[in-house]
């Protein structure tokens, strides 16, 4: 499977900089219920395995780990392309929780129990090849990529006729 060959973060507190391991999808999970909710105070500990943080502590290093992987995830072009579509009514009233896992597990030929525990780098990773292979596989999936991917440029369209 390709790497992207970072491992540690670091992460500067109070009590000094520590090199914090990236962490599983499961506890990536974990730390954004972590982030809506407010309470940090259960996954700090298990980021830095063996040292004591207090719990304001504990909550500085959970929101400076997630900035920190998500503005690795924007620089190294690990976010899934997007673009806004007018969604139709949806009669669907149940929501599918399990659907982007069973995407990446497809994809990569892990077992969806497998995904939980791979490095967020390369769960994103995975999830962004994913969904573009999906994507590439049918004409309004290309047209939607391509959209996105315009969306993305910041220059000016050399063939754009006046």
């Amino acid at each position: 499977m390709i790497r992207l060959g970072i491992e540690k973060i670091p992460i500067q507190l109070i009590s000094g900089m520590y090199m914090v391991p990236v962490c599983s999808k499961a506890v990536w999970d974990m730390l954004l219920e972590c982030e809506r909710t407010g309470n940090y105070d259960t996954v700090g500990g298990m980021l830095i395995e063996g040292v004591p943080l207090d719990i304001s502590e504990q909550q500085l290093l959970c929101m400076a780990y997630i900035d920190s992987l998500k503005k690795i995830r924007e620089g190294t072009g690990l976010e899934v392309p997007y673009y806004p579509v007018k969604k139709e009514a949806d009669d669907i009233k149940y929501t599918v929780y399990t659907s982007v896992d069973k995407m990446v597990s497809d994809y990569s030929g892990l077992d969806i129990y497998a995904v939980d525990g791979i490095p967020i780098l390369d769960y994103w990773l995975l999830e962004r090849d994913a969904f573009i292979s999906a994507l590439s596989k049918t004409k309004d999936g290309r047209k939607y990529l391509n959209n996105a991917y315009r969306l993305t440029r910041e220059d000016a369209d050399e063939d754009l006729e006046m």
